[in-house]
């Protein structure tokens, strides 16, 4: 099979999820990338809450790789998820000195102000996962492009998506017409663009299969959305558990309060008797 790999990691499950799940399903080929292609430098635009960051960081270390990682966001929130305070910033900082350090570097700049950090032609896989309205995302692919290497893969997330400021979709229409690509119109919709003039083998091979066979892209669907849904069952589990100590929480409360209106009542009893007839 095609997929196979010497280590077959695309196999494996991630370590380090959060919300929100739109990258989760992609997980599988995240693995998979690493594995066949080695990168030797990944740099991802939009980092938020680490899934898909930490699946290649995982992937990276796990298999004993070269590739040096570069995750680049100013954790402070876009238009899409809004406003949010340090803590995400702070978890996804303690799980990177922890897990990557030796590795793995965060850049908490605007995705232009990052640009100076990269030489031209040195980065084999970009991720693109910043604010998705087409001007946004139009800027981010041209601004980086001269960065990638000459095996350069460029990955667009949400290019499903049709909702309101969410345009990634109408570029795709312009990239369909110009580079070789493979995608994945399941999750939000992942697209892997070969702007390289000489792509990794194996990615120009599971592009011409996939071509042939559309089930090379249901077998990572398949595998995406079981770890989706195993991640949606412990958040289930782990909110159930929080409702039934609330619950338990509520119940010896409500037994305190009836114990205290039981002894109001014999006391009322006591001072206002009833009358004898």
């Amino acid at each position: 099979m095609l997929l196979s790999t010497p280590g077959n990691y695309f196999l494996g499950k991630p370590q380090f999820l959060d919300n929100p799940h739109g990258w989760i399903p992609h997980i599988p080929f995240a693995f998979w990338l690493m594995e066949v292609i080695d990168p030797s430098v990944l740099v991802e635009l939009g980092t938020y809450s680490g899934n898909s960051y930490f699946a290649f960081c995982q992937a990276r270390k796990a298999l004993g790789l070269s590739t040096r990682c570069f995750a680049v966001d100013t954790w402070q929130g876009d238009m899409h998820v809004g406003n949010y305070g340090k803590e995400i910033y702070e978890q996804v900082s303690k799980i990177n000195q922890k897990e990557f350090a030796g590795f793995s570097t965060l850049l908490r700049m605007e995705f232009d102000k990052a640009l100076d950090s990269f030489s031209e032609g040195s980065i084999d896989v970009l991720h693109i996962d910043g604010t998705h309205t087409y001007a946004a995302a139009r800027n981010d692919f041209d601004n980086w492009l001269p960065k990638m290497s000459h095996q350069g893969i460029i990955l667009l997330h949400d290019t499903e998506v049709r909702r309101p400021g969410f345009e990634v979709w109408k570029l795709m229409e312009e990239i369909r017409k110009r580079y070789k690509l493979l995608e994945f119109p399941f999750g939000e919709g992942l697209a892997a663009i070969c702007t390289g003039e000489n792509p990794p083998a194996p990615i120009n091979e599971l592009i011409e299969l996939s071509k042939k066979d559309l089930q090379i892209i249901q077998w990572f669907e398949i595998l995406g959305n079981n770890i989706l849904l195993e991640k949606e069952r412990e958040d289930l589990k782990q909110e159930t558990k929080k409702w039934k100590q609330k619950t338990a929480a509520i119940n010896v409360e409500l037994l305190k309060e009836k114990r205290k209106t039981k002894t109001l009542k014999k006391q009322l009893g006591q001072n206002h008797p009833n009358p004898k007839p």
